[in-house]
This record gives structure tokens, sequence and C-alpha cells, in this order.
């Protein structure tokens, strides 16, 4: 069964249940997740497909990978390529996956992606610390780090303590989160709570065998089936037309 998908995170949003609570989402995009090579294992009851997702020029890639993706039958590039372990019936090479095909809503859903970037932080800004007193003449010792440690035993500072450093850029998972509202026309995604990463980066979400279903007021969250609606009846008709 396949349970992975790669999205792209597009901006925060919010909406509202139809009890009226109001619910913070993340606007997710499913692009490009094209099946591009297969290796066989020795368990035959799996095998790993490599997934590219995300778009890319294919002259800016390396010539192995183009190469490879050329023999797969695309002409575009990917930003990020990852396996994937499912049945061997269920992929085949040339494939283009979406969004439908894995998520449904009510889906419970983990989420994997890489934290926001902040350069060298403090111990403040990077683990929380409250900082010194304001008083007693302390003009520039708000935000120190203080003590950071014993003085002849041990006479060293110890493995693991939270000192000024690089912040972000960690691989985050965030659990738990529910699949709101699944679009196939624009393989757009909306997904409960924050996840991880800047805008426009690229995200793994791995689906759970749990179901939670929230019920959005599709009017107040700006879904608008009407339009939808009109639309696949205007296709309706021009392909009718182009056939007579």
């Amino acid at each position: 069964m396949l349970d992975t998908i790669f999205a792209t995170k597009l901006t925060m949003s919010q909406g509202w249940t139809k009890a009226g609570r109001r619910v913070a989402m993340t606007r997710c995009r499913v692009d490009n997740n094209i099946v591009i090579a297969q290796h066989n294992l020795k368990d035959e009851a799996y095998q790993i497909f490599e997934i590219g997702s995300g778009n890319k020029k294919l002259k800016n890639m390396t010539k192995p990978l183009a190469s490879k993706i050329k023999k797969s039958g695309f002409l575009n590039g990917v930003l990020k390529m990852r396996g994937v372990r499912v049945a061997p019936d269920e992929l085949k090479v040339g494939e283009d996956i979406k969004v439908e095909r894995v998520l449904t809503e009510g889906d419970v859903v983990d989420v994997q992606g890489t934290s926001k970037g902040r350069g060298f932080a403090g111990a403040v800004k990077r683990h929380g610390f409250h900082g010194g007193a304001r008083t007693h003449g302390q003009s520039d010792r708000m935000r120190a780090v203080g003590s950071i440690g014993a003085g002849t035993t041990p006479g060293r500072v110890l493995k693991g303590k939270r000192m000024p450093g690089h912040f972000g850029t960690d691989t985050i998972t965030i659990k738990g989160l529910v699949v709101l509202h699944v679009d196939p026309q624009t393989q757009e995604l909306w997904l409960s709570g924050p996840v991880p990463g800047s805008f426009n980066s690229l995200l793994t979400i791995y689906k759970t065998n749990g179901q939670k279903k929230i019920e959005l007021n599709k009017k107040a969250s700006g879904i608008r089936e009407e339009l939808r609606i009109e639309n696949e009846e205007l296709k309706k008709q021009d392909q009718i037309s182009e056939t007579k």
C-alpha cells in the first residue's frame, strides 16, 4: 500500500468547522510525484521505487540523474528523490502519483520537513532560556547563558550543554495532523495545524492508519464548490463539441 507522498508547503491559513470552531491549517500542493526507477529486494513481497518530487529544469540536474529521468519518460527534472517501499504491482516506472490516490479527507498523517534556518542564535532564542535578572547593575547580561558548569570538579563543560550555536535546518516530524481538504483539480492538500519549513519547501507526508473526521464549513473556509461544478460542466460541453 502506497502511504507516502511529497508536497510543497504553500501558506498557512484558517478555516471553520460546521460547529463554528476555528481551525489553523497549512495549504500544501502535490507537485510532480513521478516514479523514476525500481529496485528489487530479496524480499519479494516489497520493492523500492524511486519517487521524484518538485519542479526543476532538467538541464540544471547532474547528467546521471538527467539521463535516468529521461529513460523513465519524463522531460522535467525534480528537486528531491527518495525511495519508497511498496508492493511490486502497486507502482510502475513512468507513472505520476496524484494526491487523491494516497490521501482522503479525514486521514491522520505525519509530516516531515526541514525547519527554517535561523543562523547563529543565543541560548534565549535557541533553547528558550529566561535570561538573567534585570537589576543589580546587570546592564549587558540579561540574555547571557550564565554559569555553564562547576569549577574544580569536573573541571570541564559537560557534553550536551545547551549553549549558543547554529539554530534551525533540522529534520522535524509533526505527528497526528488531519487532512481537512483534498482538491483533485489543483492537487492542493489542506492539513490541520502548522508544519515545519518555510514556504515553498518540500514536505514528506506519511499516511497512518488513523481516521479523524473534521467537517469544514466549505463556504466559510473558502472552498467554492459551485465554481468547480461550473468548470466541470464547461469541460464536458467542450469535449462533446469536439467529438461532434
